[in-house]
């Protein structure tokens, strides 16, 4: 129940937090923009596409503000599941999992990964 309540007040606030920003964007835009610059009006779609822009160009800084820094995230991998996986794992298992991550990603013969560097 708690998930489902989680999930529909993030779907309400990435709903909510555009239209509101839109009209802002509007009202600001319609009573300040076009009468110092002399731009035309903007609609409410229009302020609704100038703060998603906002977010594009500046890597979606407000909306996880709002979100409380990644609850998104929380909701959909079960947070604290990896950190319990981790904990239980043996020293050796770890290793294993840390070399195959080294391998996937290509830091193979690099200093630092238990191998030993020879000197010219």
């Amino acid at each position: 129940m708690k998930r489902i309540f989680k999930i529909f007040a993030t779907i309400l606030v990435l709903i909510a937090v555009p239209v509101l920003a839109g009209l802002g964007i509007m009202a600001l835009w319609n009573g300040i923009v076009t009468t110092i610059c002399g731009f035309s009006a903007i609609t409410f779609l229009q302020g609704v596409g100038l703060f998603l822009l906002g977010q594009l160009l500046s890597c979606g800084f407000i909306i996880p503000l709002f979100l409380g820094f990644g609850s998104l995230h929380a909701i959909r991998h079960h947070r604290g599941d990896w950190h319990d996986h981790w904990h239980k794992m043996s020293d050796e298992e770890r290793r294993e999992f840390i070399q195959r991550r080294r391998e996937m990603f290509g830091f193979r013969n690099r200093p630092g990964n238990g191998e030993e560097v020879s000197k010219k």
